[in-house]
């Protein structure tokens, strides 16, 4: 890895998000995964095959400059949904935001998104979010 000169552990949390998603209850013929961005898409169908083979959409965006991304289309279906949006790290919440607020147009019925590492420059306007960081539902 190049950063360290002792051993460390690549800490998935895949387990502890999963649980917190059956704890909702929501039966598995109305997920569908989403993955924010094409780069994502083994890591929502990893995410999607834990949660009953659940469907795959995909956010299909375009990157302007440093953390500037524009959502173009949404390939998959998530009408009358819960749309379940996985990612690796949120920064700005750009990308999470836009894509929110693309599958709330093409009719989720709510929208989870999930990350491993929130840092969150900007406030945000989502209605669940789920990180291993301090693992709480947000706003």
């Amino acid at each position: 890895m190049g950063y360290f000169d002792i051993p460390v552990d690549h800490v998935y949390c895949q387990p502890v998000i999963l649980d917190y998603l059956a704890s909702k209850t929501v039966p598995s013929n109305d997920l569908v995964v989403v993955s924010p961005d094409v780069g994502g898409v083994a890591r929502a169908r990893a995410f999607a095959k834990k949660l009953s083979d659940a469907p795959l959409a995909i956010v299909d965006k375009r990157r302007h400059g440093h953390n500037v991304a524009e959502v173009m289309n949404l390939i998959g279906d998530v009408r009358g949904k819960v749309a379940v949006m996985v990612d690796d790290m949120i920064d700005t919440a750009g990308t999470i935001a836009t894509g929110a607020a693309l599958l709330h147009q093409e009719g989720a019925r709510e929208v989870y998104a999930c990350c491993t590492h929130a840092v969150f420059r900007y406030q945000l306007n989502l209605q669940h979010l789920i990180s291993s960081n301090d693992f709480l539902e947000a706003w």
